[in-house]
């Protein structure tokens, strides 16, 4: 921790730019080591004071620039894999191109002894490729890199998410979270995919797991990634999102008191 603090501090840039590679290899249960790599951002980027109610991140300059990595994120997906991915982003990808995603992602266990259902290095890698695929084709598509709903990368997404179990959606959700750092084109398609699942996903046991995968970035010590901060807070002051009357807020007064405390401190 003491190392990476002192990253932070002196060499943002060197986190922020390979900040895909450190936290695939950092264990999800670590959420401090992952708060403190994703709270770094070059010393050129201000950060908008994220407690403004009348923030739109999609007027942020900021939010319009492809952000600069250095990982290579392609390194974990297998050729075939990748390949469908490839053809679903084109919009020519098959119907069962969400079952071979789950095939492979089931298949791909982690090298090290684990209990884990899932790889999570390769869902890691999947979530981050059609991401950043889709921030860049709407780019050159446009010109702009803002989030759009039909887009194929986030259909697939959708899919995946709606065919995914318990432990699947909250490995998935963690992999979106990984990016929703400082105001960038890629924090902004993230935090617009994940508010866009929560909306459209209505089973409770989705909106729950993307609940607490946000909710335990906050109930560590700071630092807080920016791009988590003003995600959870327009999930819970959006009345789009209708947030505070989901049954499982009052399922136990334990969760329901860390949730109001954790909005009193956002």
């Amino acid at each position: 921790m003491s190392i990476l603090l002192v990253l932070l501090h002196d060499f943002p840039e060197f986190l922020s730019e390979y900040y895909f590679s450190l936290c695939d290899v950092i264990p999800p249960r670590c959420i401090q080591l992952r708060n403190v790599i994703l709270s770094a951002h070059p010393v050129a980027v201000k950060l908008p004071d994220p407690y403004l109610r009348d923030l739109q991140l999609e007027n942020l300059p900021d939010m319009r620039l492809i952000p600069p990595i250095l990982s290579d994120f392609t390194a974990a997906l297998p050729p075939d894999l990748r390949n469908v991915l490839d053809q679903h982003l084109l919009g020519r990808g098959a119907p069962s191109a969400v079952s071979l995603i789950k095939q492979g992602l089931t298949s791909a266990r982690n090298e090290i002894p684990t209990t884990e259902t899932y790889g999570l290095s390769l869902m890691n890698a999947v979530v981050m490729y059609v991401g950043v695929s889709s921030v860049a084709q709407a780019k050159a598509r446009t010109g702009s890199s803002l989030f759009v709903a039909s887009d194929p990368g986030v259909t697939l997404l959708h899919q995946l998410a709606t065919e995914l179990d318990a432990e699947g959606q909250h490995h998935l959700i963690g992999a979106i979270v990984l990016h929703l750092r400082y105001p960038n084109a890629h924090t902004h398609w993230f935090s617009s995919l994940i508010l866009f699942l929560f909306n459209e996903i209505k089973t409770g046991q989705f909106q729950e797991i993307t609940t607490k995968v946000l909710l335990e970035r906050f109930i560590v010590h700071r630092p807080h990634p920016w791009g988590a901060m003003v995600t959870f807070i327009e999930l819970l002051r959006n009345p789009r999102y209708d947030f505070w009357s989901k049954d499982f807020i009052r399922v136990a007064p334990e969760i329901t008191a860390i949730l109001d405390n954790v909005s009193q401190s956002l």
